[in-house]
């Protein structure tokens, strides 16, 4: 009897002590919203971006030197301080005293109204900071013989700020803004009196909490179901695109916005790294079949691992089956589409050698495909071109090395030759054919012969930057802009997969590393490297910046100098589409170069 007494004494105090637990922003917001956002640190948000590498480097640049020296910015400054002075603290401080406790927004469709709520730190000293704000604003309008800016009005004995379609005010740690009366007397009633339902009781938002992640500096919710029923979103509700390529991009995601609930996005911010995480719940079962080719048979396609280089500025690997997206065209595209694909079909059969491109064409290749874009070396080239762009490369892999390298050199030789005659039309150097063994692969390349007058030129015309080849190296076939990066890649990628490796991946240990399993689609930007292949155009784009802006040749070349400054704070930009634990997820990252 004693224990169970014990218990019941503890259970009730546990109780009470939840019950005095005080209330967060979606407690006091009305069940019925439909986008909400929270912004739980500022103060670590301010400090990171005050701490960030690229700030640092901003400071050092002469425009941000200069600007800083500006009598208007030291005019603004004045104001600032005589601001400080007369709320008795700095601003870094009022800014921790007032937003310290966070920001949250939330639009609610029921009174068309939106709220925006932030709590502060300190009750007492948000008070004394607005009495004195308020009062400075009245103050200026007074001097310029205007209305007062800020007319005051009553409700359940506090005070509201504001006119009709914004007002605001202090509820006790809080200060409410909201664009329609109604949402914010309701918010005031939901932290005087309490709320039998609110938007934390709200079963979507409720399980989007569950998978916020961890140490998100932003985190916001959508509800798109109510969305896509109300209206407001209605083109989500057929999840068509508008042509193949925007079908090839987002094609799967449509499919998923069609059936998802919500959609989260979380925001993590740090002096190394700043991304945005994308989720939205997904089920292979909400896939049509016409949509199979963007996740593969269940969901289980996965990209293959990307390749990259010391000098790859660019890398990029999905899985698409694009030889069933196109027989899938009746279903996924209108007529007028449809009928352009079935004229490019039959081009594209002519110069297969009529052979049906879908079946026999794309169904050659397995359903991953990756490219390749790396910075070119031109040190011992000559022509060497006077605007200077990256190699790049398709990489796809055969399902029947044997039945298919012999169709696609033919089609390759056949396209050079194509290329030849359209050429002579229009006045550009000719292409000279030659075939080259690197290890066990083949190399099929296509170089341009320059005029004579041209061979020892460093400001060659803009061709010379291309040497068309196709590469087999095992199980794949690779179609490159230029002989280097075809030859470098066919040594690469000649042993990178056995025969027999299937289609569908399985997590790997790096995967498991990343906690969101294999991806559908990933992608990495070298800004170091796309930093260099810019400053090896330097000369070009100051002379581009002079035509189009109208600048002189001083300003066009700070203008690239602070470009390019700005670039090397930046090391790389990756994204990471998955589908694992019953989210779709896209991730995006920047990340600046270690210390």
């Amino acid at each position: 009897m004693f224990r169970l007494l014990t218990a019941c004494l503890l259970a009730s105090a546990t109780s009470i002590c939840l019950a005095a637990e005080p209330p967060v922003a979606s407690d006091l917001l009305p069940p019925g919203c439909i986008a909400y956002a929270e912004l739980t640190q500022p103060q670590q948000l301010l400090d990171t971006a005050f701490k960030h590498p690229l700030w640092e480097r901003i400071q050092t640049l002469e425009p941000y030197q200069q600007a800083i020296q500006d009598p208007k910015y030291l005019f603004f400054q004045g104001i600032v301080a005589s601001i400080e002075t007369r709320i008795g603290m700095t601003w870094r401080e009022a800014y921790e005293t007032v937003l310290g406790g966070g920001i949250y927004a939330a639009f609610d469709p029921a009174t068309q109204g939106g709220a925006i709520l932030i709590r502060s730190q300190d009750e007492t000293k948000l008070h004394s900071v607005f009495d004195r704000l308020i009062e400075l604003v009245r103050s200026d309008a007074r001097s310029k013989n205007k209305d007062n800016p800020l007319p005051e009005n009553e409700y359940r004995g506090l005070t509201i700020y504001g006119a009709p379609g914004g007002r605001f005010a202090i509820v006790g740690p809080w200060i409410v803004f909201s664009s329609k009366d109604e949402l914010g007397r309701s918010i005031v009633d939901a932290w005087l009196d309490g709320r039998n339902a609110s938007l934390s009781s709200n079963p979507q938002f409720q399980q989007a909490r569950t998978r916020r992640s961890d140490g998100a500096t932003l985190w916001s919710w959508v509800d798109i179901g109510m969305l896509r029923d109300s209206g407001v979103a209605s083109n989500l509700k057929d999840g068509r695109a508008e042509n193949p390529g925007l079908e090839l991009i987002a094609g799967g995601i449509l499919s998923t916005l069609k059936q998802t609930p919500y959609v989260t996005a979380a925001l993590h911010v740090s002096p190394q790294t700043a991304a945005i995480e994308l989720a939205v719940p997904h089920e292979p079962d909400w896939i049509d079949e016409s949509r199979e080719f963007w996740f593969g048979p269940n969901g289980t396609g996965a990209a293959l691992p990307l390749h990259q280089t010391a000098v790859t500025v660019f890398s990029l690997s999905t899985y698409r089956d694009i030889a069933e997206m196109w027989l899938r065209a009746g279903d996924l595209f209108d007529a007028a589409t449809n009928d352009k694909l079935a004229q490019a079909e039959s081009t594209l059969s002519t110069l297969f050698a009529g052979r049906d491109f879908a079946e026999d064409i794309l169904r050659s290749f397995a359903p991953q495909y990756r490219l390749v874009v790396a910075k070119q070396d031109f040190a011992d080239r000559l022509p060497r071109p006077a605007i200077r762009l990256p190699a790049f490369a398709l990489i796809a892999e055969m399902r029947d090395a044997e039945t298919a390298q012999p169709e696609l050199r033919r089609t390759y030789q056949s396209l050079v030759g194509f290329l030849n005659v359209v050429g002579a039309q229009n006045g550009n150097p000719q292409l000279d054919q030659d075939i080259e063994s690197v290890g066990d692969a083949k190399v099929y390349t296509a170089q341009f012969v320059p005029e004579a007058d041209e061979k020892e030129s460093t400001r060659a015309r803009i061709q010379f930057n291309f040497s068309p080849s196709a590469a087999f190296a095992g199980r794949n076939f690779i179609l490159a802009s230029t002989r280097q990066l075809a030859r470098q890649l066919s040594t690469e990628l000649s042993d990178e997969r056995p025969a027999d490796t299937p289609t569908q991946r399985t997590s790997t240990s790096s995967d498991a590393a990343a906690g969101d399993g294999p991806a559908n689609t990933e992608f990495r930007l070298d800004v170091q490297v796309l930093s260099e292949i810019l400053n090896d155009n330097r000369e070009q784009l100051i002379a581009q910046n002079m035509i189009s802006d109208g600048h002189s040749r001083e300003e066009a070349e700070q203008q690239i100098s602070l470009l390019l400054s700005a670039l090397k704070s930046v090391r790389d930009v990756n994204f990471r589409l998955t589908t694992t634990g019953g989210q779709l997820r896209a991730n995006l990252s920047i990340n600046t170069p270690a210390p």
